[in-house]
């Protein structure tokens, strides 16, 4: 297949552009750069009102999703220094985080989300990520498997080097696949993957420099979905056309609002019998008309301002369902009842939480598969297995955790259970307890801290017949 110049089908275009032009919509509600609900008549002030509400729905995604930090751990069993060649990959939290956030993001605005792993370099540095525009990304399938990529192109724009012009740029990565097992969908040790770079010149796609081989099955890029999507490769993001539009129409009444305001939220005094010249008007005196005749009044607004809001509220409301973000979570304190429990808070959170859920699944995947790739540039076993620790999804209540706690120790529950349900690691609290055990036994034994607790004797049991042994 010529990736190069290849000519798509007409319904692959269609497809391309519609996607394209739903990212970018995305994009612009993010930022707030929708279009002004009000037409604005020159030399009149501007009285378009526009709530940015998409960006927090993906922002408290995100936050939702990787909580304050993500632990990324391999396994007890890995390779000796497969955690630290780990660890200098991502580097410090702040960056793996800023990271994830980056790719998150990314993810919840267009659908899907990519990374490029950039191999060690010379000098010895470990391998590092950098996270692509979507927009920029172009992702092709094999015929019957949406799941399994035969080529990534990233595109992007530039100026021709040889004249000055703008111009673009790709580089197409490419399968490699002779006997056509990975194609299949099938593990395949003997594929690999083929990089070109090019320049756009003339309207066609002219090669620069010679093709790289990536001699590894999988390619330097991995992408995952945002959300589940079964019939495309590409995911479904956080702000869907439905929720742009549910902003829209919130942004066209609040506005209107604002007008409604503007025109009648001060009373338009008018009259008649008299020349405007013989009636003074002034705070804390009567006014007096000039003749029996005269009248004088004030015009009335007949706009139902409280229904206005009141369906306002429900567009909001609508968009928390939509989003699958309650009001509660970003921040909307009158929506939160007093004295709620922790399953009411549960709850109310629910749609929230099997969101994350399934992002957690999704974004797990690709962290894995970029660590298992990392390790293998850097040396280590592809197989290693990578444990990641999220963080509870809600706060925990750390009185009634403890005091559920004791209830389960009442009951016989094991110290280890009842350890792992509060979030500790048995294993590790075990020994850390031995060693501050230990630690104490040599401090007093040198005359510098307490005794240790004395050990509760135990009793020898009594006889049957209540005789002594």
């Amino acid at each position: 297949m010529d990736i190069g110049n290849r000519t798509s089908n007409a319904a692959t275009l269609i497809a391309q552009t519609s996607h394209q032009q739903a990212m970018h919509r995305a994009w612009s509600a993010y930022t707030g750069t929708l279009p002004d609900p009000l037409i604005v008549v020159a030399g009149d002030p501007n009285d378009n009102v526009k709530i940015n509400r998409c960006r927090p729905i993906v922002d408290k995604g995100v936050s939702f999703l990787f909580g304050k930090t993500l632990a990324i751990n391999v396994d007890a069993n890995a390779e000796v220094g497969a955690q630290e060649y780990l660890n200098a990959c991502w580097g410090h939290d702040d960056n793996k985080m800023v990271l994830l956030c980056k790719l998150a993001k990314h993810g919840g605005i267009s659908g899907n989300a990519f990374v490029k792993i950039i191999p060690p370099s010379a000098n010895g540095k470990p391998c590092r990520m950098v996270v692509l525009d979507p927009l920029n990304c172009e992702v092709i399938t094999a015929p019957e498997d949406i799941d399994t990529v035969i080529a990534y192109t990233i595109t992007y724009d530039t100026i021709d080097p040889l004249d000055s012009t703008p111009t673009q740029k790709r580089q197409v990565i490419q399968l490699d696949d002779p006997d056509g097992r990975a194609i299949a969908g099938e593990p395949d040790d003997d594929a690999t993957w083929i990089i070109t770079n090019q320049i756009k010149r003339g309207g066609k796609w002219v090669a620069l420099g010679e093709m790289q081989v990536w001699d590894y099955p999988w390619a330097p890029i991995a992408d995952c979905q945002n959300l589940v999507n079964p019939s495309e490769h590409w995911g479904t993001p956080d702000l869907t056309d439905d929720i742009i539009s549910i902003n829209q129409q919130l942004n066209f009444i609040e506005s209107n609002i604002a007008r409604i305001i503007k025109h009648h939220g001060h009373p338009y005094i008018w009259g008649t019998g008299f020349k405007a010249s013989e009636l003074t008007i002034t705070p804390g005196r009567v006014i007096v008309l000039p003749s029996h005749d005269s009248k004088l009044n004030a015009l009335q607004a007949y706009g139902n301002i409280a229904e206005i809001m009141a369906f306002a509220e429900d567009l909001r409301q609508d968009m928390d369902e939509e989003s699958r973000v309650p009001a509660v979570a970003l921040g909307r304190m009158k929506d939160l009842p007093r004295g709620i429990s922790g399953i009411a808070l549960q709850m109310l959170f629910q749609p929230l939480i099997e969101k994350t859920i399934e992002k957690q699944r999704l974004y797990g995947n690709i962290i894995r598969d970029l660590c298992n790739r990392m390790l293998v540039l850097g040396g280590y076993d592809y197989d290693t297995e990578i444990i990641l620790i999220w963080q509870d999804l809600l706060p925990a209540d750390d009185i009634a955790a403890a005091q559920v706690a004791a209830i389960y120790s009442q009951l016989g529950i094991s110290k280890s259970t009842i350890l792992s349900r509060l979030g500790f690691d048995p294993d590790v609290e075990a020994t850390q307890l031995q060693d501050e055990q230990t630690q104490q036994v040599t401090s007093y034994a040198q005359g510098r801290g307490l005794p240790p607790p004395a050990q509760p004797v135990t009793q020898p049991a009594e006889s049957t017949n209540g005789s002594q042994p």
